[in-house]
């Protein structure tokens, strides 16, 4: 269950889709080779240790886990288990209903972050903040500024990704998003970063 005991909604809103079409597209941009060796996904555990580690206060972890259709879900994302001593990771293999549970968990992140720009939900620390605050401004042209949105590509992705994969998506927000409310704006390019496989697999 969700927040409050809701069940977040699973369909995605015109504006998600159009992010997840942005990083389907990422896709096109991996080499062969590396999506190869990158076919297992990172696991719900590291995904939320990353984002704490990028994103919130220190000290102060997201409990992404409230994004989750289930809390019990999060073994179906990739896990390490240990059986005797064998050590090994189960549930990373991208299938149809992992994906399906990323989709939901990570759009319901992505909306927290964009409704910080008028109702905070979650607790950022200063620097992400301040890049947040900037980029909140959308339509705006301060927020369109390239070190925003670099900033914020990187807050939220790091550095696993390429400056190709970064083009497309500022080039994609840049022109499909130019006149959209922030709210929507930042949630979707939250969402598209998150979806993209670099973000999401082991490289």
């Amino acid at each position: 269950m969700g927040p409050g005991g809701a069940r977040p909604h699973l369909g995605a809103n015109p504006a998600m889709m159009r992010a997840l079409l942005l990083a389907a597209f990422s896709l096109l941009l991996q080499p062969t080779g590396a999506m190869a060796q990158s076919s297992q996904f990172k696991g719900w555990a590291a995904v939320s240790r990353e984002l704490s580690i990028r994103l919130a206060p220190p000290g102060q972890p997201f409990d992404l886990d409230e994004f989750l259709p289930s809390r019990s879900m999060d073994e179906l994302l990739g896990t390490w288990t240990t059986f005797g001593t064998e050590h090994r990771f189960r549930n990373g293999t991208p299938n149809a209903l992992n994906m399906t549970i990323w989709h939901a968990a990570l759009s319901g992140f992505a909306k927290a972050v964009g409704q910080s720009c008028t109702s905070p939900r979650l607790m950022f620390h200063e620097r992400f903040l301040t890049t947040l605050h900037k980029l909140c401004t959308w339509p705006a042209p301060a927020a369109k500024d390239e070190g925003v949105l670099l900033a914020f590509w990187t807050s939220v992705m790091g550095y696993n990704a390429s400056e190709h994969e970064y083009a497309a998506w500022r080039d994609f927000f840049l022109r499909e998003y130019a006149t959209e409310p922030a709210t929507e704006t930042v949630a979707a390019m939250t969402f598209a970063i998150t979806m993209n496989p670099s973000f999401l697999l082991n490289r």
